[in-house]
């Protein structure tokens, strides 16, 4: 939060002077239209004419106000600010709101080489937090309805273990001059295979998330849900296209903690998947290693067999 409110007082002091020297140069052209359509409709006395001078005056600002942002970006202010920082260090990017000067572009280099590594690290972070938190609770709701199945069975309930075939013996000796130890790996693994979490889960969890956000958005913008799924889904997948933002100033600390809590939960599905295919990998190694020991306890039990 200090690192963000901090680039965001830089870049409006930064950015503010520029803008308000481009808002000067273009007032006068503005008055100037103005002023001569309210000089063609003077004479004119009719209701009609004055509603339509009034219509076209209007539209004219807003034409002006859009001019300036397309060509300019967004008008800057604090909450713009402090929303594009969170846009320049979890690399979304959206481009509605970007530095005009020279030194601008320079901080905006600056405060991503550091905040990038930082943002990522943060969010690594509260990543594992919350797949800790989210084990807590998948595992403790899995043991409740393990104890109701044991008290509906009435005998024991024995969780399934058909992942991989481990041994349960302590040792295994061969020819008296090879014994090979198994349970502790065996049991290491079996811990690590039972608490592992389904890699449905958090992408269950995620797919929520968005789709509470986009109902969210849907209250706060003019925008149809399905507008606001795309924006949620966009921005939290970091790809952020830019062509539909938030409008509403107010908004922007609460649309930038939602991406950033999204972003952490994009952390928790990386984190879930790369356990996945880490005790995979040690799955298949183990079993591997069974295969290699049979081979070698047979190579032994031949070289006995011709002995004899």
């Amino acid at each position: 939060m200090v690192y963000s409110f901090t680039g965001a007082v830089i870049f409006v002091y930064v950015e503010t002077p520029y803008q308000d020297e481009l808002l000067l140069a273009q007032e006068p052209k503005h008055k100037n239209m103005v002023q001569l359509l309210l000089n063609l409709t003077v004479s004119l006395n009719s209701p009609e004419f004055e509603n339509l001078r009034d219509d076209i005056v209007t539209l004219m600002n807003k034409f002006d106000a859009d001019n300036f942002e397309k060509n300019h970006g967004k008008r800057w202010d604090f909450w713009k600010a402090l929303f594009f920082c969170g846009t320049i260090y979890t690399a979304i990017g959206y481009g509605d709101i970007y530095p005009r000067t020279d030194a601008g572009k320079v901080i905006a280099i600056l405060y991503a080489i550091f905040g990038i590594p930082l943002a990522f690290r943060v969010l690594a972070e509260i990543g594992k937090k919350l797949t800790t938190v989210i084990k807590f609770f998948y595992f403790g709701v899995k043991r409740s309805c393990a104890k109701n199945v044991q008290t509906a069975d009435g005998g024991s309930f024995k969780e399934e273990r058909n992942d991989i075939a481990l041994s349960t013996e302590h040792t295994e000796k061969e020819n008296n001059d090879i014994e090979i130890v198994w349970e502790d790996k065996d049991e290491t693994l079996i811990k690590e295979i039972e608490n592992r979490l389904p890699l449905v889960v958090p992408v269950i969890i995620l797919f929520i998330y968005l789709f509470l956000g986009a109902l969210m958005y849907t209250r706060w913008e003019d925008w149809s849900y399905l507008d606001a799924f795309y924006f949620t889904f966009i921005s939290v997948s970091t790809i952020g296209f830019g062509d539909i933002t938030p409008a509403h100033t107010k908004y922007f600390i609460v649309t930038s903690i939602y991406v950033f809590v999204g972003l952490a939960l994009v952390s928790v599905c990386i984190n879930v998947f790369m356990e996945f295919y880490i005790v995979s990998i040690k799955v298949a190694a183990h079993q591997m290693n069974r295969v290699g020991s049979k081979i070698i306890r047979g190579c032994h039990g031949c070289r006995r067999r011709q002995s004899l």
